[in-house]
């Protein structure tokens, strides 16, 4: 146990059961006992129930943001900030979501990570956003690619099992809420009835501003 405690301080602050395998050189079997009973005796932590992704409890007491958001792309790549975290990020609501909501490419089964709410989507899905996803790396919220906050939204009610904000309860700009109807479209989506009609009222002004400018142009 001291040799091994002695290696695990040798691992960085987060690490993969593979990578633990490798360096102790213990069969899988025998990695997972040891592993087990650290976590009991808290010099490791999992990142989730099933993930093979572990935290070092030597090198870190506190697990902060930017390791579990590491453990979220190494085990889903294609991670990318959605829902109700865009939405308040965006400043469009006000309750601060208990967990992380990321969008990730569909597969037959998931790995749970703590905090971390996982929403599968196929691979046409991130297509039809991916033109506009900025990818700049400053861009990033929380060190993850974000989903407009237009789509964002559409994308929540598009989901019949999920959390469908009060329309009530939203501060959308008005120079983004046509934008929301141009997402409900492209996802398909039919929007709340009350949203609908802000939609229409914004599109009705900007009809009416276009047209003010034309006079102003025809008037020079």
């Amino acid at each position: 146990m001291t040799s091994a405690l002695a290696r695990l301080r040798d691992l960085p602050e987060a690490f993969t059961f593979a990578g633990f395998c490798k360096l102790t050189r213990f069969s899988n079997n025998a990695a997972a006992v040891c592993l087990t009973r650290w976590k009991e005796k808290g010099f490791v932590e999992a990142a989730g129930e099933r993930a093979r992704i572990y935290f070092n409890k030597l090198k870190c007491n506190e697990v902060d943001g930017s390791l579990r958001i590491a453990a979220l792309l190494f085990e889903y790549p294609s991670a990318m900030l959605c829902g109700e975290s865009v939405l308040h990020a965006a400043g469009w609501i006000t309750q601060i979501p208990a967990r992380l909501s990321v969008a990730v490419i569909s597969r037959p089964s998931y790995v749970s990570l703590h905090g971390i709410d996982i929403h599968g989507h196929p691979l046409s899905w991130f297509r039809k956003v991916h033109p506009a996803v900025n990818p700049c790396p400053d861009k990033r919220i929380y060190g993850l690619r974000t989903l407009p906050a237009p789509l964002a939204l559409a994308d929540l009610y598009g989901d019949p099992k999920g959390w469908h904000p009060d329309v009530d309860d939203l501060d959308i700009p008005q120079e983004e809420v046509a934008s929301v109807g141009t997402a409900a479209t492209l996802f398909g989506v039919e929007l709340p009835a009350p949203l609908r009609h802000k939609i229409k009222k914004a599109e009705k002004t900007f009809d009416r501003l276009e047209i003010a400018d034309d006079s102003i142009t025809l008037g020079t």
